[in-house]
Parts: C-alpha cells; structure tokens; sequence
C-alpha cells in the first residue's frame, strides 16, 4: 500500500538558495536534502533541484537527481513556478523568503503538497523581521519541517502556524572517514569552530576570550584555539591584547580539512556558547571527534546537549559559570573524556545521515500519502454524484 501510493506519477521540485556558492549551516542541510532525495528516487522519477544563486558555482553530479541554477533571479521564479505548476508531486521550499512561491503554486493547485524547511534565526522573527506578508503565505504551506522543537514553538508563536503543521527533522553529520584519537591532546586547550562574520556576534566568542583570561588565573597553561574567519577578527585580535591572553588566544582564520582535524585531536574541550544556534551541528561535529561541548543556554542547543552528562549548558552571560565549567572539563580529564565518548556514542545511535533519511522520507511518505487520499475521495465523490 506505501509503496503504490509513494510512487505516484510527478517528481519532488525542490528550490533553494545558494547550495554550492556558499558555506554555512543550511547550505549543508541542502546538499543532504538533495543527496537523499536522489538516494530515494533512483529507479523511479528523478528530483529536480532549483537553486537561486548558483549560476557560478560548480554544480555537482549526483546520480538520480537533476541541478539546475538559472542565471537570474527572474529566471529562476520562473522555472521554478512552472515545474511546481506543472510537473511536481511534492514542491518543496528550502527558505523562508521562497515562500511566494508557495502562494503562487497553492492558487494553480489546491492540493499538492508544500513543504519548506526551517532552521533558526531566519524565522525567530528577531535579527531577520518577519514580512508583512508571510503569517498570511504560511498558511499556504502543507508542512513546515524544523531542525529542532525550540524552532517550532518560536515560529509557530511568532507567525500564528498551528503545532500540527510541524514535523522535526533534525541536522546531521556523516560518519567520520577517519577514528578520533586521543594521542595529540593537549591538556588544556579549548576549540571554538565558527564563522566570525558581523552577524555571528551572538556565537560570543569575545565572551570565550574573557572567560579565558580569568581562567588563566587558576591554569596558566590553558590555550584557546579559533577557528574561522570574519570581519570580528581584527576587534577579537584587540580583545585578546588588551586583555594580555594574546599569547595563549591562537586565531587559524579558514582552514582545510587536515587542518580543522589536527585542531579536533589538540582539543580537549569544545565550547561555543551561542545565543543563536536553531540546532547546533559544530556539537555533534566535536562528539565525533569525542570532546565534551559547552553550549548557551539560550536557543536550540541545550535540546542537543545533556547538561552534565555529554557537555554543559551555560548562560553566557554569567561568566564565573562559564569559566568554572571550563575549568571542570580541563582540569578532571577522566570525566571530561566520558562526557565526550555519551556524545560520540549519542551521534552514532540518533543523528548520522541514516537518520536523517528515514525522517525526511516519513515525512515525504506521509504528504504522499495524504494528497493521494484526497484525490481518491475527490474521485469517490465525483463518482458517487454521477
């Protein structure tokens, strides 16, 4: 019965933004949408990707699904308008500013299914402002899919959306190619790993530089390790020195992959006490590599992190707590490594890509499902009149 009903004629339409031309957070949650949704079509009717904003990026081939980057704003509401219109079984909207086209596609069809995909800050209606328009266009929605519950009940208070529309499909990570070891760690060295453009402020990293410089106090040798880059670094430079830690604060700036490995295995903590985390995949990254995290107790992480038990959850703004966790997981190493081992063992049984298959096709399965009910009771009652 599943499978009949899932394999109906039509193709997934799904539209986002700059996938392949940019490094972030959603950008990886695109590209795992996009290679599970061409695992799951292999054999029946290949997926199309729309992406606005790639027109210069190398796009990649991926088997059983088809990419394609208009060369134009215009270009690309068009195409992706007339695939919706025409062509999909389940049209799917990657960004919260995509959602006209939800309206437009909504008008022609009543019932196909629309899907979009939300993630944090974008609709917290707090540093991006809700539109005028968009508690009125979500209602166009079939589904909204949330990478975490904090997201769902933030947005659905902020744009009047019903619980019943939300499904969770939280992040994930891949398994790693190589084990974690143990044998460069150093015995005192924090990681943060985070872009440190003017909207990242609130990841407070300078809250970390002067957490830092009173821990020094109790371990002079404790090293604090930055990775990424941003228009923060210069000011997080002058913090360092001023505050006379900028022999101990090393900035890497952007890395490549031996690179950000090789600063994994020198850690002994992660800690990235963010206010504006909608999930917070830089944990499960630093569980791989079996390091207890520290997180803010405002936003979405502590959903991810167990206070005391793979990590701790901390108010960023109490810096004593801040410094006395850190402290903690640097000075009792036995418990530290035990708090990073729950969390490599957490990633491996709930958040590796396995897992975010089998929720993005429930999810797929279960709007399948629904339109082809109402088509059939359309027909049932169509034929009933006659």
């Amino acid at each position: 019965m599943l499978s009949h009903l899932t394999q109906r004629p039509g193709r997934i339409v799904v539209c986002a933004l700059e996938t392949y031309s940019r490094i972030g957070g959603i950008q990886n949650f695109n590209r795992r949408v996009f290679q599970n949704l061409a695992r799951r079509a292999i054999g029946k009717h290949s997926p199309l990707a729309i992406v606005r904003g790639d027109q210069n990026a190398q796009l990649p081939t991926i088997q059983g699904l088809e990419i394609t980057a208009p060369k134009c704003k215009i270009c690309f509401y068009l195409r992706a308008g007339w695939e919706g219109l025409t062509k999909a079984n389940i049209f799917i909207l990657c960004h919260i500013n995509l959602l006209p086209l939800a309206v437009l596609v909504r008008i022609m069809r009543p019932k196909l299914p629309i899907l979009l995909f939300v993630h944090g800050d974008e609709v917290w209606n707090i540093r991006r402002k809700k539109r005028f328009y968009e508690t009125r266009f979500v209602s166009s929605l079939t589904r909204i899919a949330a990478v975490s519950q904090f997201t769902v009940d933030v947005m659905a208070r902020e744009f009047d959306v019903p619980l019943t529309k939300f499904r969770l499909l939280p992040n994930a990570v891949d398994p790693l190619t190589v084990s974690p070891s143990s044998n460069q760690r150093s015995l005192s060295t924090i990681l943060t790993v985070t872009r440190l453009a003017e909207s990242e402020r609130e990841k407070n990293v300078d809250k970390m530089v002067r957490a830092v410089a009173v821990l020094r106090q109790k371990l002079p040798d404790v090293r604090y390790d930055i990775i990424g880059d941003g228009s923060l670094l210069p000011e997080l430079k002058k913090l360092a020195k001023d505050l006379g830690v900028d022999d101990v604060v090393r900035f890497y700036g952007r890395v490549d992959d031996a690179e950000l490995l090789a600063a994994y295995e020198r850690a002994s903590v992660f800690a990235m006490p963010s206010n504006k985390e909608g999930f917070g995949i830089v944990y499960l990254e630093a569980w791989q590599h079996g390091l207890p995290v520290i997180c803010s107790s405002i936003g979405a992480s502590s959903e991810i992190v167990a206070d005391g038990v793979d990590g701790f959850v901390v108010d960023p703004d109490e810096e004593a707590a801040l410094v006395e966790r850190l402290y903690l997981l640097l000075s009792q190493r036995q418990a530290a490594a035990e708090m990073g081992e729950r969390g490599r063992q957490k990633v491996m049984e709930k958040y590796l890509d396995a897992n975010f298959r089998t929720a993005l096709d429930q999810i797929l399965d279960e709007l399948l499902i629904e339109s082809n009910s109402e088509e059939l009771a359309t027909i049932d009652g169509a034929e009933l009149k006659r």
